[in-house]
């Protein structure tokens, strides 16, 4: 089942940092506008206003590609969530090179980013208007209102879930915001109407509240069918309470990896199995893998937008790739590819290296040739039978936030760093079946290590959004690792200011807001 786009109330769409946002004028121009109550009162209104916040982390707006748009930017492709995060958590890294040329993508990359960086200001603007989204749903789906509206008690029922569904959205919406942050404005869903201006609050609190909330809802989230595939999930609120745990020491300066444990081995009981194929995981009918717990889904003809998967195909490919016949997908852009620290990491049998190394160079000594660097082809809009997705402009491919092989390896990391509820053997054969799948040598117990699984987890897991928070958990973010182009020069940096373990709030954030304060540093 796919998630498609639904237009919901046009009172919900935002043009502004949440923290400024002003009263919105419901007054209906004419008598044919529907009002927010009158929308209400159709009873499909709940799950078209549940599929938005859904949607908010796949699309620009309420009309595909770029129409309608939720927020202001020059190119609404980029106002996509998955793209403006991607960018945030991958660019930075020793795993992607760009080659576009704009004093924002360079900042990312050289890691020599400030306040005014506007994938900063884009991927902010959007996780707190999916928060507003989620807030109004709650405000406007309580007992009182429901019971104003005589809603019946099949329906309500099913609001109980979407009302699980929502929280949970809101925790993740808010995790992501406290990784890239730190300390952020924290918006009370009885509050933020009108000119409400949000008070800061720190890490300690959201992580609180995120776990709070994730324990509160998980026995009322749909299970793991099916039917369920694109929902929030109880699996997936395990998934994200076992992440939350495993970076606790960088989060709030405390070892909870026992408590990660706990939650994965809800994951690991939960029915999910690796996928036999690597690259079946990143097909146009990727949705059809038993191996993925949570993902942001996209489809070619009803959810379509410049962001999302259609920006990794498109940005990794170059016309001299053949990309239609090769990969189900007409645009070619030349914009992003694998650094040689990503690359170096494959041997020759793993079938996880999946990188177009025809007239290319491994090395990147020129980052704004696109020639420079492997392309990176993990993406594709081709199905597991070699034909085309439904179309080959917009891509059918659905994201994976959370699948089991990472799952696999949180719980071989756990252990290793001291966590109960796991065992070495058992972390062992886990990231064997891996390996397995992989084509390449089993790892010995006596070989595992940290520094095993941090390389493990990038040829596992390259391009998924994961690096920038890895490299944060293991210490070598800022400090005694070294990749091209860190710090804006082809040898690297292996040092560079501890600041940037967490990105400036915007600029503009902090004019619009007097309560704020900059993170240190910036």
């Amino acid at each position: 089942m796919k998630i498609t786009h639904i237009y919901i109330l046009a009172l919900m769409i935002f043009s502004m940092l949440i923290s400024c946002v002003k009263d919105l004028d419901t007054e209906p121009l004419t008598d044919n506008i529907l009002t927010p109550e009158k929308a209400w009162q159709d009873p499909q209104s709940y799950s078209q206003f549940l599929a938005k916040i859904y949607a908010g982390f796949a699309l620009s707006g309420n009309e595909g590609p770029a129409g309608a748009p939720d927020m202001n930017a020059p190119d609404q492709g980029e106002a996509t969530f998955l793209r403006s995060y991607w960018n945030l958590q991958q660019l930075c890294t020793d795993e992607v090179i760009g080659a576009w040329d704009n004093e924002t993508l360079r900042g990312l990359q050289f890691c020599q980013w400030n306040s005014a960086n506007n994938f900063l200001l884009l991927n902010y603007t959007r996780i707190y208007l999916n928060i507003a989204y989620a807030n109004e749903f709650m405000r406007e789906t309580t007992d009182e209102k429901l019971n104003s509206r005589n809603v019946s008690p099949e329906l309500k029922a099913q609001i109980q879930t979407m009302r699980a569904e929502t929280r949970a959205l809101r925790a993740l919406s808010y995790y992501f915001l406290m990784d890239l942050f730190g300390k952020i404005p924290y918006i009370p869903e009885e509050e933020g109407v009108g000119s409400y201006l949000p008070d800061q609050k720190d890490r300690a609190f959201i992580f609180s509240f995120i776990e709070t909330e994730l324990k509160a809802v998980e026995t009322s989230l749909p299970d793991n069918s099916a039917n369920n595939y694109g929902k929030f999930t109880a699996p997936a609120a395990w998934m994200l309470l076992a992440k939350l745990y495993l970076n606790a020491e960088v989060y709030i300066q405390q070892n909870k990896y026992s408590e990660s444990l706990i939650y994965l081995n809800k994951v690991l009981s939960a029915g999910y199995i690796l996928e036999p194929e690597y690259k079946n995981l990143f097909n146009a009918d990727n949705y059809q893998s038993k191996e993925i717990i949570y993902s942001i889904v996209f489809d070619g003809q009803h959810a379509t937008t410049y962001g999302g998967t259609t920006f990794l195909l498109a940005a990794s490919y170059k016309s001299d790739m053949n990309p239609l016949d090769n990969f189900g997908f007409s645009q070619a852009w030349s914009g992003i590819r694998s650094k040689e620290t990503l690359s170096d990491k494959f041997t020759d049998t793993d079938k996880r290296a999946m990188f177009w190394k025809t007239d290319r160079t491994k090395e990147t000594l020129q980052w704004s040739d696109f020639n420079q660097g492997w392309s990176v082809v993990k993406f594709s809009n081709k199905n597991k039978d070699g034909s085309n997705g439904s179309n080959t402009v917009f891509a059918d491919t659905d994201f994976p936030v959370y699948r089991l092989a990472d799952a696999y390896l949180m719980y071989a990391e756990a252990v290793l760093r001291g966590g109960q509820g796991g065992t070495l053997p058992q972390a062992v054969a886990y990231v064997n079946l891996l390996r397995t799948r992989a084509n390449v040598p089993l790892i010995s117990e006596s070989s595992m290590n940290l520094n095993f699984i941090l390389d493990e987890r990038s040829r596992e897991l390259y391009w998924e959004g994961h690096r920038r928070t890895d490299l944060i958990r293991f210490g070598k973010f800022t400090k005694e690792y070294n990749w091209p182009w860190k710090n804006g020069v082809y040898s690297g940096t292996p040092n560079i200011d501890e600041k940037y373990k967490i990105y400036p709030l915007p600029a503009t954030e902090i004019s619009a807001n007097p309560k704020l304060t900059q993170n240190p540093g910036y």
